[in-house]
C-alpha cells in the first residue's frame, strides 16, 4: 500500500513538474522594460491575407506604462461577408503585460475580447466598397480572462534593428514608423495641440465613391490606427511620407486623405499596407501626459480620502504640462 501511495505521488508531482513547465519562458533574467519596444506593429502575414482575397489584418500595438511596464494589445480585424446571415467587421482584441530581457520578449495575455459591427448599407459584391458610414459600432460578444502565468507567455525575440517582432511560431510583426515614445506637437488648423505619441497606422486600401464621398482632386483610403482617441478631423499625418488628414473618425478606424496636388500634377500612388504616422514634431524626452493622468487616477482608487484641495492641485499640474 505504501509502494502505490508512493508510486501515485511521484506520478502527481511529474505531472504537476510537466505541467507548471508547458508555458514559454525568458532564458535570461528578466530586465527592465525597454522603451524603444513602445510602438505599432503590423503582422506580415495581413499582405498575404489581402492578395489572398481577404479583408483581415493582425497589428500589435506596445505602450509603456505609468510604472515602466510594457503593455500590449494584440488586434485582428476581419471584414467578413455572407449569403445568408448579415455582413460585418468582427475586431478580436487579446491585451496584457510584456516582460523583456534584453531583445528576448515575452507576452503574458490577461484579457481576450470579441467585437462585432454589423453593416446596414447597401450590400455589394466587393466589401471593399461598402459604405463606411453604414456601419453600426462595435458591440463586445465575447470576452475571458486569464491569469499571469498559468502558462499563457508567448516567446518573441526583438531584431537586431528593434524594428521587427519575430515570434516563436515565426510571425513577423514590423514596426509602423519610430518608436511611440514622448508627446508630439501638431498644427490642428490655426491651433497647436500636443498629445501623447501613440498614434501610428497603416492604409488597407483606397476608397471609392460607392464607399465614401470623393473630394475632388483627392483620394480616400480606410485606414487602422493603433488608437483613434486623439484623432479628430483635420488631424494632419503622412501618408507613405507624403502629406495627408484624418477625414473621419470612427472607433479603431479612421477615414484619411491625401493633401490636394496641384492641377497638372498626378497624385502619388500609395499602396495597400502603406505607412500612417502623425505629421508633428515629436519630443521623445517629454513624459507622457496620459501617464500623468493614469497615476493621479491610481492615487484617487487607492486613498479615497484624497482632499478636494489636493485634487485641484495635482489637476493645475497637469493642465501647465499641456
Amino acid at each position: 500500500m505504501f509502494r502505490n501511495r508512493f508510486k501515485i505521488n511521484v506520478f502527481l508531482l511529474t505531472m504537476f513538474a510537466i505541467i507548471g513547465n508547458c508555458g514559454d519562458s525568458l532564458r535570461g533574467k528578466p530586465t527592465q522594460a525597454m522603451p524603444e519596444l513602445a510602438g505599432f506593429y503590423v503582422n506580415e502575414k495581413s499582405k498575404e491575407w489581402f492578395k489572398n482575397g481577404k479583408i483581415k489584418i493582425q497589428t500589435l500595438w506596445i505602450r509603456r506604462t505609468a510604472k515602466g511596464e510594457m503593455e500590449f494589445s494584440n488586434e485582428i480585424l476581419t471584414r467578413l461577408q455572407f449569403s445568408i446571415s448579415e455582413n460585418r467587421e468582427e475586431l478580436k482584441v487579446k491585451s496584457g503585460k510584456v516582460q523583456t530581457s534584453d531583445r528576448e520578449l515575452l507576452f503574458f495575455e490577461t484579457i481576450g475580447r470579441e467585437f462585432h459591427r454589423k453593416y446596414h448599407g447597401k450590400n455589394s459584391d466587393d466589401p471593399k466598397s461598402w459604405e463606411v458610414r453604414s456601419f453600426g459600432p462595435f458591440v463586445k460578444v465575447r470576452e475571458f480572462a486569464k491569469l499571469l502565468g498559468e502558462g499563457t507567455g508567448r516567446s518573441a525575440e526583438l531584431s537586431q534593428d528593434k524594428n521587427a517582432i519575430v515570434f516563436s511560431n515565426g510571425d513577423v510583426y514590423r514596426r509602423i514608423g519610430n518608436p511611440l515614445l514622448g508627446r508630439v506637437s501638431i498644427n490642428l488648423g490655426k491651433f497647436k495641440k500636443t498629445i501623447d505619441n501613440e498614434v501610428a497606422g497603416v492604409i488597407l486600401f483606397p476608397l471609392d465613391a460607392e464607399a465614401f464621398p470623393q473630394t475632388e482632386g483627392r483620394q480616400n483610403f480606410f485606414a487602422l490606427f493603433s488608437t483613434t482617441d486623439p484623432l479628430s478631423v483635420g488631424t494632419p499625418i503622412k501618408i507613405a511620407e507624403f502629406p495627408g488628414q484624418v477625414q473621419e473618425v470612427f472607433e479603431h478606424v479612421a477615414v484619411v486623405e491625401l493633401n490636394k496636388t496641384k492641377p497638372g500634377i498626378a497624385p502619388p500612388e500609395i499602396q495597400n499596407f502603406s505607412s500612417l504616422i502623425l505629421d508633428g514634431v515629436v519630443d521623445s524626452k517629454t513624459i507622457s501626459q496620459k501617464e500623468s493622468t493614469d497615476e493621479l487616477i491610481r492615487r484617487l482608487k487607492q486613498d479615497p480620502n484624497v482632499s478636494k484641495e489636493e485634487l485641484i492641485r495635482e489637476l493645475e499640474k497637469l493642465k501647465t504640462k499641456e
